[in-house]
């Protein structure tokens, strides 16, 4: 099973898959970082399909193995995703591209053109605001919680952040797009 499989049969994003490798112990181990050696497989990142495709045999034969262990593979492939952003959140603070809270945001906004803006659970919707809206701003909305940007940004209260980078907010988007393939099919 490779990405070509589903690219062909759905309209899923290449960059919207996750590495699952096999371990000697015969474990799925998630590998987003896409670092681990051996034989692996890309699945999308859709959990209702990865659930699928753990209770069928497909996996087993794949691997050429009886038996895989993947005790609560999706629970950790979203806790796994959420870390990463959380990291690449606090890497974008450390390097300076990173405005925390609305203001800021729109301060910025008005000297950069490329922005990701990142809206947490709960906080008001950004979808609706004029401002915000061009083809350079790319905002993602309720996939984390205020404590997860609170955690990534040492500050409190935190339910805005706009990262200010084209490279780490293709990077950020990437993972973004994968935890909401997670939280949109449950």
């Amino acid at each position: 099973m490779n990405k070509k499989v589903f690219l062909n049969s759905s309209s899923i994003n290449k960059d919207d898959f996750i590495k699952i490798c096999l371990s000697p112990d015969n474990k799925l181990i998630p590998d987003l970082c896409d670092k681990l050696p051996g034989k692996s497989v890309w699945l999308p990142a859709d959990k209702a399909l990865i659930v699928d495709i753990l209770r069928k045999e497909d996996l087993k034969t794949y691997f050429g193995v009886s038996k895989i262990f993947s005790p609560d593979l999706v629970s950790i492939i979203e806790m796994i995703i959420r870390k990463k952003i959380q990291s690449s959140i606090s890497m974008t603070k450390k390097s300076g591209v990173l405005a925390i809270g609305l203001d800021a945001i729109k301060t910025r906004l008005v000297k950069n053109r490329h922005c990701l803006i990142i809206v947490a659970m709960g906080a008001k919707s950004l979808a609706d605001k004029s401002f915000f809206a061009s083809e350079n701003v790319s905002i993602f909305e309720s996939l984390l919680e205020q404590k997860d940007l609170e955690k990534s940004t040492g500050k409190i209260n935190v339910k805005y952040v706009g990262i200010f980078s084209k490279n780490f907010k293709k990077t950020i988007q990437v993972d973004l797009n994968k935890l909401k393939g997670f939280i949109d099919n449950h």
